[in-house]
């Protein structure tokens, strides 16, 4: 018989995947700040360049809120992980078009950095939530 995950132990997987994410994503965010990557030129909100604050809530807060809807298919479905891990491959595909469409005066560079960084949002979380999947069997 499968085990499924409790709500605790999904949001506990978020949580990591969050907090992993964050640094590692303010680690890029400072070594392309620093590079001249991330410029105080480009305004990710009107007047406002992007910060390391964004970057943290950025990565935590959608590993939090997909680690509830991993919880919910897990709950609902038999694949829960399967069809989970199809939805966040095609967000984050979609994601990738934010930086180019989504910022005005964006650059390359500065967009396939954030795009980096929804890698590292998105990997983190199926990592995480698919070695609690393992724990649980």
């Amino acid at each position: 018989m499968k085990s499924k995950l409790t709500f605790t132990q999904s949001i506990t997987a978020g949580a990591i995947a969050g907090g992993v994410s964050a640094v590692i994503n303010a680690i890029l965010f400072f070594v392309f700040h620093g590079a001249g990557i991330f410029t105080d030129d480009i305004f990710i909100q009107p007047g406002q360049p992007l910060t390391v604050v964004p970057v943290l809530i950025s990565s935590i807060l959608p590993s939090i809120v997909g680690s509830i809807v991993f919880f919910a298919l897990e709950k609902f479905t038999k694949n829960g992980f399967g069809i989970f891990r199809i939805v966040a491959i095609i967000l984050l595909v979609l994601s990738f078009a934010n930086p180019f469409l989504g910022i005005p005066g964006v650059t390359t560079a500065y967009a396939v950095v954030l795009d980096v960084m929804h890698v590292v949002v998105a990997g983190s979380l199926l990592y995480f939530i698919n070695r609690s999947v393992q724990q649980a069997k």
